[in-house]
């Protein structure tokens, strides 16, 4: 008698914190770590003291982020998240930061797949250093807040969990500043741009991530100056994020 009603609480018990658990494992984390990235620079301007400058640079940065975007169900999904990242090629540096907020739905596809509907918000910075001996230094920092649209594609494997995210942000009331050595320095708008990106991103059961991404960033000038003419800036970046989840 004892023994069964034993079992029977113990039923009980497991009926009732079986959906707690699973809530739990959809739950949000927090996920830290590393980032390694490389960047193809392209650099116009109707100055001929700067235009035509291309670098490829490699950058190391880190990250941090904190949502269900990976572990969460059917339903409302979000991550608010940063990183910032840095990278030098002889005398010139390389210096940026991001952060956002996304906000969605996921829609399941079937028991083990589902479909992403994202919008979100955030804010660029970068700063271009250039030591150059036939035009002596030559700085340009950019930030902008940007609004963002994108969808993915969500799946939980057996000891995995899969998702691919593409999208664009959108640049809103961006701002330059360019600053030539012995010359002077201009503050100038920019131009409110389409900018694509993709990530492919991965959590294991043991808490370990690994990701890959793309993104695009046009940084171009609204306005004609007497300093920076018609000047802008292409980013093309790849990187890999290493980290845990906790």
């Amino acid at each position: 008698m004892r023994l069964r009603t034993t079992l029977i609480h113990a039923s009980a018990a497991g009926l009732i914190m079986s959906p707690m658990l699973g809530l739990a494992a959809e739950q949000p984390i927090s996920n830290l770590g590393l980032i390694g990235a490389y960047n193809e620079y392209e650099f116009n301007s109707d100055n001929d003291r700067i235009d035509g400058r291309d670098d490829d640079v490699g950058k190391v940065g880190i990250f941090y982020n904190y949502g269900n975007k990976m572990t969460g169900g059917p339903g409302v999904i979000f991550q608010i998240g940063a990183n910032g990242r840095y990278g030098e090629r002889g005398d010139d540096e390389i210096k940026d930061a991001r952060a956002d907020l996304d906000l969605g739905m996921r829609m399941p596809l079937n028991n083990n797949s589902n479909f992403d509907v994202l919008v979100g918000v955030g804010y660029d910075w970068t700063r271009y250093e250039m030591d150059d001996r036939s035009v002596g230094d030559v700085e340009l920092s950019n930030k902008s807040p940007f609004a963002k649209a994108a969808v993915g594609w969500h799946h939980r494997g057996n000891n995995v969990i899969t998702r691919l995210e593409v999208g664009a942000r959108y640049s809103i009331e961006g701002e330059a500043k360019i600053k030539l050595d012995g010359v002077g320095s201009e503050t100038v708008d920019l131009d409110e741009k389409f900018n694509p990106y993709a990530e492919l991103n991965f959590l294991w059961d043991s808490g370990f991530t690994a990701g890959l991404y793309y993104t695009q960033t046009n940084y171009e000038l609204k306005n004609r100056q007497d300093l920076a003419q018609n000047t802008e800036l292409e980013s093309n970046e790849f990187g890999i994020t290493l980290g845990m989840a906790f």
